[in-house]
């Protein structure tokens, strides 16, 4: 049974899965070929990814700092025909560095596929001071 029954819930919900079991397949299915991530601030995660490839090598670069540790899980999406909005809870280490918090992945969605995401932390110089 899903959890979502709008469709582009129901996406977002895939997304989740496919990302926590790295699978690029799935990905490249929900993502479109020109999507654009935006990631705020001025880590070596942060930036406009452009572009399947942007966005899974930004995808890859999350788990290569946390020695695989990072993992996101969803929440909640609240979705329309247009958009969706995924609340969800981060979690990964670096070294002696914790990261645990929220965001909220805004999402763009264009023909069953996700055309943009921006990025909003919960506390954003937790989010910048963890990356960088």
């Amino acid at each position: 049974m899903r959890m979502f029954e709008h469709p582009n819930a129901a996406l977002v919900e895939r997304l989740y899965a496919a990302f926590d079991a790295k699978d690029v397949t799935s990905l490249s299915k929900l993502i479109a070929e020109d999507a654009v991530w935006h990631v705020p601030g001025t880590s070596p995660v942060s930036g406009d990814h452009r572009g399947q490839a942007a966005i899974f090598a930004y995808f890859q670069k999350l788990a290569e700092l946390t020695d695989g540790t990072f993992h996101a899980e969803l929440i909640d999406v609240l979705a329309s025909d247009m958009h969706a909005a995924a609340l969800a809870a981060a979690k990964g280490t670096r070294g002696d560095r914790v990261f645990e918090q929220t965001y909220l992945l805004f999402l763009r969605i264009e023909n069953d596929r996700i055309v943009e995401a921006r990025l909003f932390n919960e506390d954003e110089e937790a989010f910048q001071a963890f990356w960088s």
